[in-house]
């Protein structure tokens, strides 16, 4: 299995499913919930303010160049700027990141382990 980002195919064949911290986890499900769209780490801060489980400022990058370095996502530089940037203003491009197939499959077997789990997260 291969998978394809910022024009570089990554193989996925014999790496075993990597565990998931807590923070890899949450960034996981956001970055599957926004797919096919990739999101910055300040998106997905801005995104899991709304729950209990927040990611923070200042772990946000480190446990995405982990999780990069896992084949759990790839990331690529912004080329254009956001729609509400206007030519001629102040422009810095973003790190964009997207899950892997590794990170996909890594989420579901959390799910599933999780789901084996009598009346954990019910109701969640």
């Amino acid at each position: 299995m291969t998978t394809h980002f910022a024009g570089e195919t990554v193989s996925m064949e014999k790496i075993s499913t990597p565990k998931l911290s807590l923070n890899e986890a949450i960034i996981a499900h956001l970055l599957r919930q926004s797919s096919p769209d990739p999101l910055f780490g300040l998106e997905l801060v801005r995104r899991s303010s709304t729950g209990k489980l927040q990611l923070k400022k200042g772990t946000i990058y480190v446990t995405l160049e982990r999780m990069e370095k896992k084949g759990l996502v790839l990331s690529e530089l912004e080329t254009t700027p956001p729609p509400h940037i206007r030519e001629g203003d102040f422009y810095i491009p973003r790190r964009m990141y997207q899950l892997t197939s590794l990170g996909q499959q890594a989420l579901t077997a959390l799910e599933e382990a999780v789901a084996q789990i009598p009346g954990f997260l019910v109701g969640s």
